[in-house]
C-alpha cells in the first residue's frame, strides 16, 4: 500500500516538475521516469493520473501528454533563470552549481 501512495506523489511531483502546457509527458515517458525507484508501466500511471483528476489536480489531457496547469512559474522561466546563473563571469563554476541547487528547490515548491 505504501508503494501506491508513494507513487501517486511521485506522479504529481514529475506533472509538477517536468511539464507544462509547452512540455506534456506522456504516460510512458513518466513511467520511465518512475521505474527508477518503483515498478511502474504505463496503464499504472494512467490510472494514477485519473485519480488525481477525480481528486482536483489541474491536470491537462492533450494530444501529446498530460501537464498540470496553473503553475506560477514556466519550464521555460525556469530555465532561463538557470541559464543566467550559468552565464556569469562573476562566479566559480563551484558557486553557480550551489545557486543553481537552491534555485532548483526553490522551483520545485513555486512551480506548482
Amino acid at each position: 500500500m505504501k508503494d501506491k501512495k508513494q507513487l501517486i506523489l511521485l506522479i504529481l511531483k514529475i506533472l509538477e516538475n517536468e511539464s507544462d502546457k509547452n512540455h506534456p509527458l506522456r504516460q510512458t515517458e513518466i513511467a520511465r521516469i518512475i521505474s527508477d525507484v518503483l515498478p511502474c508501466d504505463r496503464k499504472t500511471v494512467g490510472r494514477n493520473i485519473k485519480f488525481l483528476i477525480k481528486s482536483g489536480y489541474p491536470i491537462v489531457k492533450t494530444g501529446k501528454g498530460f501537464y498540470l496547469n496553473g503553475k506560477k512559474l514556466s519550464l521555460e522561466e525556469k530555465d532561463f533563470v538557470i541559464s543566467c546563473v550559468r552565464a556569469s563571469q562573476d562566479k566559480s563554476e563551484e558557486e553557480k552549481d550551489e545557486s543553481i541547487k537552491k534555485l532548483n528547490e526553490i522551483f520545485i515548491k513555486i512551480c506548482r
